[in-house]
């Protein structure tokens, strides 16, 4: 039982399709090269971390829509720099002829700087400062005033691609009647985000495109099977998970925004990547996760499943005769205040981990990725292939006690539906 892993008749084949697509968007050998980066590689870390600061740290939001803040930035990042370097298509702006003398990295600064304080107005200090320290660094003439008017136009350009996209709306929503079966808030609780399921999406066409069946019956085996694995090693007090399975279930309740970004960071830095190949990276990641997340929060709030945290402890109400409820469980780790099905992990971290492997055009990630909870065995740990890391999130949000496996299951699906359909229709070399 405790070998049991998610994706993995599924890996063989996004991996065929993940290589087709690194194919078509450019050799893996474009990820490796041996010079030290030119002054915009970074530039794109640096406002990366920005971006995570701002809306991460100071503005606490929601880790879904964190991840699709983070992509509205790399969106315009990244246009700013196909904008002077050319060779793939842009997302939203598109500057002819490229303009290969103006400075990427004053582009970076202005575009990423414009969207966050579009999008966070009473950060806008703070922002301006380490607008003015970036510029700072690079020298004034032509250059330089060129990279701002890029960055600048990228920026204007995406952000009024957004308007009236349902950031934030007020969508109507209203908790359903309690019953068996019905998602249930967290005492104190507010639903969260609701509106995420009828966001814009940044490529698909819809939220609702790829849409997933509903969970399984509550009487069904399959259902049974999920409850009882979420019940017996997602428990607070579980004597059958020990003390790694612990570790990785609280490891991925850190911020994924954070954790992915910082782990992409490592990648431009030590793989000196290209201005343009870095943006690419953040661009493809971020932006393939939002979409995922949009269609998954659409299908949570279509379905409106209840969590671990309420059906097992009236695992006797559910009419299943393979279930038992017990009225003192509780999760190992918080329950998120959204709808169980499908696990919002699942979809944005399969959606990350495909742009990811297509970008490289291997599997064999080799990756680092670090948590900031407290006390764990291991705050930093290594993936060698991105089946193995897919695998240990999927395991992490059964192992906490938040998610059923079918919903880890359907959330891949998911995430990978999306990331192939995007990555097909975006970010391709041109030249």
């Amino acid at each position: 039982m405790l070998a049991k892993r998610i994706g993995s008749s599924l890996f063989p084949f996004v991996l065929a399709l993940s290589l087709l697509l690194a194919g078509q968007a450019g050799s893996a050998s474009a990820v490796g090269a041996a010079a030290p980066p030119p002054g915009g590689t970074p530039a794109i870390v640096a406002w990366n971390n920005i971006a995570l600061n701002s809306v991460v740290t100071v503005a606490k939001q929601n880790p879904a829509v964190a991840i699709v803040s983070i992509a509205f930035v790399q969106a315009a990042v990244y246009d700013a720099v196909v904008a002077i370097e050319g060779g793939y298509q842009p997302y939203h702006y598109d500057l002819e002829p490229h303009h290969p003398a103006a400075s990427a990295e004053a582009a970076v600064a202005a575009a990423a700087h414009d969207v966050l304080v579009h999008n966070f107005p009473t950060q806008q200090a703070a922002l301006d400062a380490d607008l003015a320290a970036s510029l700072a660094a690079v020298p004034n003439g032509a250059a330089k005033t060129d990279g701002v008017a890029i960055g600048q136009a990228s920026a204007a350009s995406f952000n009024a691609s957004r308007q009236g996209d349902g950031f934030g709306a007020n969508i109507g929503f209203t908790m359903p009647a309690p019953a068996i079966g019905v998602f249930q808030l967290p005492a104190g609780q507010l639903p969260a985000v609701p509106w995420l399921s009828r966001l814009r999406p940044l490529m698909l066409a819809s939220p609702d495109q790829f849409r997933p069946g509903p969970p399984p019956a509550l009487d069904s085996l399959e259902y049974a099977a999920s409850f009882n694995e979420s019940k017996y090693f997602g428990g607070a007090n579980s004597p059958y998970r020990n003390a790694e399975m612990t570790d990785i279930a609280l490891f991925w309740t850190s911020s994924p925004a954070i954790q992915f970004n910082t782990a992409y960071q490592g990648i431009a830095t030590s793989r000196n990547l290209s201005p343009m190949q870095a943006a690419r990276l953040f661009a493809m990641t971020n932006m393939t996760s939002a979409d995922a997340l949009i269609a998954c929060f659409d299908a949570k709030y279509t379905y409106l499943a209840w969590r671990p945290q309420f059906a097992i402890p009236q695992g006797d109400a559910d009419g299943n005769p393979f279930t038992t409820g017990d009225p003192t469980w509780k999760p190992l780790a918080p329950t998120p205040s959204h709808p169980e099905y499908p696990s919002a992990h699942g979809c944005g971290s399969e959606a990350q981990i495909y742009a990811l492997v297509t970008f490289l055009g291997t599997p064999n990630i080799n990756l680092d990725i670090s948590a900031t909870v407290p006390n764990l065995l291991h705050p930093t740990r290594h993936y060698q292939t991105a089946g193995q890391l897919i695998d240990e999130i999927g395991n992490a949000r059964v192992w906490g006690g938040m998610h059923y496996r079918f919903s880890v299951n359907t959330g891949v699906r998911l995430g990978q539906h999306v990331a192939i359909w995007d990555l097909q229709r975006y970010f391709q070399r041109i030249w």
